[in-house]
């Protein structure tokens, strides 16, 4: 039987290199208009990053998995576990006590994280936009996490258990998912950030007005759906160069109680895909 240490390192390794083959393809999409860094200077600054995404931050797309809830996974041995283990297993009693309030703050967690990681790699983060990392990690915390609580809970009860289990999965999952989400998170964002357009939240700069005046929702949510005719196409095809094999290797290969873990730290890089998206 695996330990839980090696399990531990084996969902770490594979979550955050999962991505890699589709990082190239990613930023080249969101890289943004001109003015920002360049994607050679993107992928430099994001290199910072893959120590930090190796010990295990957890939320987001992940954080919402049921089959991902339970304990401890009981091995005995050893007590003096590292501190990375110790929180993971304190993350899953959370997930046994409270679940629902667990996963919402991990969602906002991530959230938050894939922000900073976007606005690190595009700007400096001593002007970092405060409102925008709000609204972004509330849409992964609230709104984000209870539609697809409620869809992998959909995706467990619905497929039986075949051979092939974990490819049947991937096919719904990846099928009518990914559409939906993200067009919807394209549209709640462009409609939040409009709505408060009037003023800005930034480290350097605290709080000011803008100046800008109010604009109505109907115009708001034109606005929303041209973001999303715009951006929705290429943003799928990023998304099936790398979840399509996340998912197969989390339903088939991860342990049940990691597979939270697992799927987090892919979502770390995903969230910042779409905040580079939406911001660009």
């Amino acid at each position: 039987r695996i330990s839980q240490t090696s399990s531990l390192l084996l969902v770490l390794a594979i979550a955050v290199l999962s991505p890699a083959a589709a990082f190239d393809a990613s930023i080249a999409t969101v890289g943004g208009p001109s003015g920002r860094r360049s994607p050679n200077a993107i992928k430099h600054r994001m290199s910072a990053f893959v120590p930090a995404l190796a010990t295990g931050g957890g939320g987001g797309r992940g954080s919402i998995r049921l089959r991902g809830g339970g304990g401890g996974d009981g091995d005995g041995g050893d007590n003096q576990e590292g501190p990375l283990l110790a929180v993971w297993s304190s993350y899953l009693k959370a997930l046994e006590t409270r679940p629902f309030v667990t996963r919402m703050a991990t969602g906002f967690v991530i959230g938050l994280l894939g922000d900073v990681i976007c606005q690190y790699v595009s700007g400096d983060l001593g002007s970092a936009d405060l409102k925008r990392l709000f609204i972004f990690s509330c849409w992964g915390g609230f709104g984000f996490t209870p539609i697809a609580y409620n869809w992998y809970n959909l995706i467990e009860s619905t497929i039986p258990d075949v051979a092939g289990r974990a490819f049947w999965k991937m096919g719904m999952d990846q099928l009518l998912f990914p559409p939906v989400i993200t067009a919807l998170t394209f549209l709640t964002l462009t409609i939040v950030e409009g709505m408060l357009g009037g003023f800005s939240w930034t480290v350097n700069g605290g709080f000011k007005s803008t100046g800008q005046k109010p604009v109505g929702i109907a115009a708001l949510f034109d606005q929303g759906v041209d973001k999303v005719k715009k951006e929705l196409a290429p943003t799928l095809v990023t998304n099936y160069k790398v979840w399509p094999i996340v998912q197969v290797l989390n339903f088939a290969l991860v342990p049940v109680k990691l597979q939270v873990l697992f799927v987090n730290c892919v979502a770390v890089w995903w969230n910042f895909v779409l905040s580079m998206t939406q911001h660009k």
